[in-house]
């Protein structure tokens, strides 16, 4: 072989090239796989943080209310359960939110449902904003349209008052809510 002036061969210069190539490619691959984790993580993370900030305030409503009246319940419903009720959000969430309960490859009401069937699909939606997010000690957790909305299903049913399920509309590989995000 003809070395240049260097005194490296051109097969060896050729060599180094693609195994630095092969290096450089498994280097990304791993690297985006690690990213991709971290993402799903963090989303699950806050998911938990969401669903144990607010079950408690679930668990005071259904024991508060275990004797009242329906209508009483209602009025009981704004002093216990945060986040303001999805049919009171802004447009774009409550469009977010109908796409991806009426969408029929997600069905999410029915997902839902079908993973807590105990509860006979009694769910109240509530969406979390940044400012209810931060009140309830979550300052670091944005609910926007990057990071996507953060709704909160509660459990009506008064013989199940733990079930919180917390809802995010950007999802992680086309699941949204936390049991499912939890499975991955």
């Amino acid at each position: 072989m003809k070395k240049n002036d260097k005194g490296i061969t051109m097969l060896s210069l050729v060599v180094m090239l693609v195994v630095l190539m092969m290096l450089a490619t498994i280097t990304m691959y791993y690297g985006n796989s690690a990213m991709k984790e971290a993402k799903l993580q963090d989303l699950k993370t806050n998911m938990l943080l969401i669903q144990a900030a607010v079950k408690g305030d679930l668990e005071k409503y259904h024991f508060e209310t275990s004797n009242l009246s329906d209508s009483e319940k209602i009025s009981k419903k704004s002093q216990y359960l945060k986040g303001i009720p999805i049919e009171n959000a802004e447009s774009n969430i409550k469009v977010k939110f109908d796409a991806l309960a009426n969408n029929t490859e997600i069905q999410l009401k029915t997902q839902i449902s079908d993973d807590y069937q105990q509860v006979g699909g009694k769910f109240d939606y509530y969406y979390l904003d940044t400012n209810t997010l931060s009140q309830l000690g979550l300052k670091d957790v944005q609910s926007n349209d990057e990071n996507g909305y953060y709704i909160v299903a509660y459990s009506m049913n008064p013989n199940y008052s733990n079930i919180v399920e917390v809802i995010n509309t950007k999802g992680y590989l086309g699941n949204y809510s936390l049991k499912r995000i939890e499975a991955l």
